[in-house]
């Protein structure tokens, strides 16, 4: 009866401390990012608390705040980097003739309506897929939208400054004293597990770590193998192909849908920069769809099999079901959040409930 109580009063702390979590969510993604950021500093920490001036090591508040302006350095860097190319992608998209476009994508879509209106006679004849695509974009793009999207993108701007405010402030604390993180955690718990929670909280950092990594590697290679394929084969512009390339690569994050929606804005977009007059318009959108085809399937059969199943140490088939259950649950962010907190989950899992059977088989392969 007693170990009945234990687990659920267990449960139960698990229910509140899950409610406390979505309750005050925007403050704990600003705890974890500065708690990420903390880890992605270390090495420059520990490499500089072995430097010597005059015999003395150099105080953590001067580490922490070098290591902080670095990352930060880094971040702008980036971002100034990308402003110029998205400048130029902004340009293209402005300067799309919507009737040229029409014209000359006419002819693959009635080669496309034709075979639909073949393999599903039930389908009216005048059916015609460009009348539902124009239709959708014209409910998509109207006055409203475009006053509602100004709005987001100036509450945004704003919400961005005070994000990178308050999790530069907490990144230099969690840098300055390095167990801090971890010893929020612990309190949550009482003293008799705390071996139990350092041991997770060690396996959950060397998981995550590998699976963030994994990530950003991804996005690189495919940042690399679309922009060179664009410019290459495509025949896109240099910084054109690379900005695609780059969307591309960050929109292949979101898993499943996002490597589509990469590879129709990158064909769109494409086609202005390349022009629309070319002849063959058909053929050109063909090969710009392969490019993008052809990398989604080395990603498929080549990056993510190491990313998704082996960095976190879980079947394929579970990673699915997964990430299923959380785009029902939160849609896009569910998507994008699954593979992290099922990690966490398991972990602790691992720890606390090793003897339930599912626990078990779940966690196997977790080192």
């Amino acid at each position: 009866m007693n170990k009945l109580a234990k687990y659920i009063a267990g449960i139960a702390g698990a229910v509140i401390i899950a409610f406390l979590a979505w309750f005050f969510a925007d403050i704990l993604i600003y705890i974890l990012i500065s708690a990420v950021l903390s880890l992605i500093g270390k090495p420059l920490m520990i490499y500089m608390s072995k430097i010597r001036i005059k015999g003395h090591t150099l105080p953590q508040n001067v580490t922490a705040s070098v290591t902080l302006i670095s990352l930060l350095g880094i971040f702008f860097s980036f971002f100034f980097f990308i402003a110029p190319l998205a400048g130029d992608l902004i340009s293209t998209v402005s300067s799309m003739n919507m009737d040229t476009l029409n014209e000359k994508i006419s002819e693959p879509l009635a080669n496309f309506n034709s075979y639909m209106l073949e393999t599903f006679p039930g389908l009216s004849s005048n059916f015609k897929i460009e009348d539902i695509i124009f239709k959708e974009f014209q409910n998509l793009i109207n006055a409203e939208t475009l006053t509602n999207f100004f709005t987001s993108i100036t509450s945004f701007l704003f919400d961005f400054a005070i994000g990178v405010f308050v999790v530069s402030f907490i990144t230099f604390f969690f840098l300055k004293e390095q167990e801090m993180f971890s010893n929020m955690v612990l309190a949550l718990f009482p003293d008799k597990y705390e071996s139990n929670v350092k041991r997770a909280l060690e396996s959950i950092f060397n998981l995550l770590a590998r699976y963030f990594i994994g990530i950003s590697l991804e996005t690189v290679l495919i940042t690399i193998l679309n922009g060179f394929g664009l410019y290459f084969i495509g025949g896109v512009h240099f910084s054109m192909a690379i900005i695609l390339g780059l969307v591309s690569g960050i929109l292949n994050v979101i898993p499943y849908i996002g490597p589509w929606l990469g590879g129709i804005i990158g064909v769109l977009i494409s086609m202005t920069d390349i022009g629309l007059n070319i002849p063959d318009a058909g053929v050109m959108i063909f090969t710009l769809g392969m490019i993008f085809f052809v990398t989604h399937m080395i990603d498929v059969f080549l990056f993510q099999p190491y990313i998704y199943s082996n960095s976190v140490q879980a079947h394929p088939l579970e990673i699915f079901i997964v990430i299923l259950i959380a785009s029902s649950i939160g849609g896009i962010i569910g998507m994008l959040v699954a593979i992290p907190a099922y990690t966490v989950i398991r972990v602790f899992a691992r720890e606390f409930f090793s003897n339930f059977k599912l626990v078990q088989k779940l966690t196997e392969k977790i080192d």
